[in-house]
């Protein structure tokens, strides 16, 4: 349990089109933003998860407002949205992870990639 607490705003989950582990290729993946008054550049970095399921290539934006990571698939449906820092620094969003919330691709998306 962290010891302290992470105030978190709120999330936006859609689908994007990421480079498969062949660079010609592309693959769709879950991008799930997490907002929040600032999220600190640490040594210890941060963990999205959504449940017991850890996001992929985390980056914190420049103004340190969002969190972004990649899921390859969808987690589980009313899983809690959480992001920490090892055992020090801990939040969740109130709202639980919605499929029916994740924003989907364009039909036409990706035709000629």
């Amino acid at each position: 349990m962290a010891r302290n607490r992470l105030p978190l705003d709120h999330y936006l989950a859609e689908m994007v089109l990421m480079p498969a582990a062949d660079a010609a290729k592309h693959v769709e993946a879950l991008r799930i933003t997490v907002f929040a008054p600032q999220f600190p550049q640490r040594a210890i970095a941060p963990e999205l998860l959504v449940g017991e399921v850890p996001a992929d290539h985390l980056r914190i934006s420049a103004d340190q407002r969002r969190l972004e990571g990649y899921f390859s698939r969808l987690p589980p449906e009313k899983s809690l949205v959480r992001v920490r820092y090892g055992d020090s620094l801990e939040g969740e969003i109130a709202s639980p992870f919605a499929r029916e919330n994740v924003r989907r691709l364009p039909r036409d998306c990706g035709e000629g990639a």
